[in-house]
């Protein structure tokens, strides 16, 4: 996200530089433009959209009314980020705010993460429709399928109000759309599609469709690199988390949190306008089309000047068991078991050597990317200490090292991991591995 500095006037206002703005206003407008394009070159205008609702169309015309929808969610997320930027115009920009300013930036962050969260279910269905969907009728079962889902959710409260009654209207509504699913999929000669939850629709029961948590996980499966960043790499980091801005938090909250500020908000504008670039760029292959204007010329073409390897690549680090490393927090373990998703991500068992983060717990799993540097391989340990032998200028010392070099590898082991934390107790280790350039330091803001 964005390292530049905001720039604030002598009352404690945030004011966007010039260089600011406009890298903000292409964020906003790539994504605008993109849709914008799209969208009227599906259709003129919107009355075929807004009028077919419920009707019965051609399968190529639903395809082109699900892109319809899709370009006007984008538009609507990119009206929402300009208002997002007027916002830090005027934003409160020192560092001890009031309550009301602290509120102020929570509901504006709030706002952010329900939209992020939207573009990010919409991001995971576009994936799964390039990477799944063969034909137009699919578009037509979807868009039935979500009406589908509205009527059986007004018809079950209906029931729940009224003493279990039943509107006949609503249940024909019911009857209609059922009907029309069933009859695409015989076209299709199917008994079902992907995103169709096929219990739930016989039982016509809703959510008809697959929940938002199977999709993204789906999604997340045959997602690019570029794209697994802007879905947020796993459900926990993102989805999930998004949602805790759409129910009440009194106790567990970000209020007063020091990253509620500006330069959230103006990372936050930066994310969802790649999220919306990515969809985009979905939304034009499943049009066949080309959008040279789009996520392309930011990424470079075919996202050959991406980073999303090299940065997915912390989550998938090797190492082995008995590997002596240093963890994100500064603390000395050693591998000892290791997990590999089905989603090509790492987790590894580790025995703490140095004192555990809880006593109670010296042993726990930690996630790859937790994991700051391997100080020695098991497999090198013997190769260690013969290179540090030859090192070696004092006679008496030389003999102590043939005597070390005896010892059966699982002893030299032990050795380094007790050599390793007396050094990391002395305050040595870290500033050490700072300065052979293995570790860079920590700068604070």
């Amino acid at each position: 996200m964005s390292t530049e500095r905001d720039q604030k006037s002598s009352t404690g206002v945030t004011k966007l530089s010039d260089d600011q703005s406009k890298k903000l206003d292409f964020f906003i407008d790539t994504p605008l433009r993109s849709a914008d394009k799209l969208m009227k070159s599906l259709y003129t205008d919107d009355k075929f959209y807004e009028t077919t609702t419920y009707a019965w169309v051609r399968p190529e015309d639903a395809k082109k009314l699900f892109l319809f929808g899709v370009c006007k969610e984008i538009m609507k997320v990119c009206i929402e980020l300009m208002q997002n930027k007027e916002f830090l115009q005027g934003a409160p920009g020192n560092q001890n705010k009031d309550t009301v300013e602290k509120i102020v930036y929570g509901a504006t962050i709030d706002g952010q993460n329900h939209h992020l969260r939207k573009m990010v279910e919409l991001l995971s269905l576009m994936i799964l429709f390039c990477n799944k969907t063969k034909r137009d009728e699919e578009y037509r079962i979807y868009l039935s399928a979500e009406n589908l889902n509205i009527v059986l959710s007004q018809q079950a409260e209906f029931k729940t109000f009224y003493e279990g009654e039943t509107v006949l209207n609503t249940q024909h509504s019911i009857d209609d759309f059922v009907k029309r699913i069933n009859d695409d999929l015989k076209l299709l000669e199917q008994d079902n599609v992907w995103f169709l939850d096929q219990k739930r629709f016989h039982g016509q029961k809703p959510p008809v469709l697959i929940s938002k948590r199977s999709m993204y996980l789906e999604a997340l499966l045959v997602a690019t690199d570029d794209e697994r960043l802007a879905l947020g790499v796993s459900y926990h980091k993102t989805y999930s988390r998004l949602s805790l801005s759409t129910h009440p938090l009194l106790g567990s909250h970000d209020y007063g949190d020091k990253e509620n500020d500006h330069r959230t908000v103006n990372g936050n504008i930066e994310f969802i306008s790649i999220v919306c670039m990515h969809i985009m760029h979905k939304a034009y292959m499943l049009a066949g089309k080309q959008d040279s204007e789009g996520i392309d010329r930011v990424l470079g073409l075919n996202f050959e000047k991406s980073d999303a390897a090299k940065i997915l690549s912390k989550m998938r680090k090797e190492f082995d068991n008995g590997d002596i490393i240093l963890t994100a927090w500064t603390d000395l373990a050693e591998i000892i078991g290791s997990k590999k998703s089905k989603y090509g991500y790492k987790a590894y068992r580790v025995r703490y050597i140095s004192r555990a983060p809880i006593a109670e717990y010296p042993e726990d799993w930690l996630e790859a990317q937790h994991i700051l540097i391997r100080l020695l391989p098991k497999s090198e340990v013997r190769a260690f200490y013969e290179k540090a032998s030859k090192s070696v200028e004092e006679d008496e010392l030389k003999e102590i090292m043939v005597e070390v070099l005896k010892q059966p590898d699982e002893e030299l082991l032990e050795s380094a991991k007790k050599t390793f934390l007396d050094l990391h107790k002395a305050g040595i280790l870290i500033p050490m591995l700072i300065k052979s350039g293995h570790l860079k330091p920590k700068i604070e803001e």
